[in-house]
């Protein structure tokens, strides 16, 4: 595999993962604790979270995303957020989609919230993979 995709996934994995903590614990934060709290039975308490499991799901979403932007040719930060924004978008949307038609604690209220949430998420990352692109040859 590629020098620039292994440091472009990891770029993208600590960016990803930094701003979800951001959104979805700080900005968000009452908003999420409130859905925990309304579907404890079916969510695992963050102590009990296995973190090994949240790291190597960064790593593979980076993974994709990295990939995908190699192939696609980006090498700048605003190629990468675009194709980052829409890859995400489209991403997010087919799984919250997805997830509200088996899962009853996804409500389609949240459904916006979380598509916007991470489509701005996967766009920054996507420009910091297409930055780091741009610096290596």
């Amino acid at each position: 595999m590629e020098k620039k995709v292994l440091f472009g996934t990891l770029a993208g994995a600590i960016t990803g993962t930094v701003l979800a903590m951001a959104i979805f614990m700080g900005l968000l934060g009452s908003m999420s604790e409130q859905w925990y709290a309304d579907n404890v039975g079916c969510v695992k308490q963050m102590d009990e979270a296995p973190v090994w499991a949240m790291i190597v799901a960064s790593l593979v979403q980076a993974l994709f995303m990295a990939i995908l932007l190699h192939r696609f040719g980006v090498n700048t930060f605003k190629g990468g957020a675009i194709a980052g924004g829409w890859i995400t978008f489209l991403m997010a949307l087919w799984y919250g989609l997805y997830t509200h038609s088996t899962f009853n604690a996804y409500q389609l209220s949240w459904l916006p919230i979380d598509v916007l949430s991470n489509t701005v998420i996967g766009a920054i990352a996507g420009g910091v993979i297409g930055w780091v692109y741009s610096k290596m040859k």
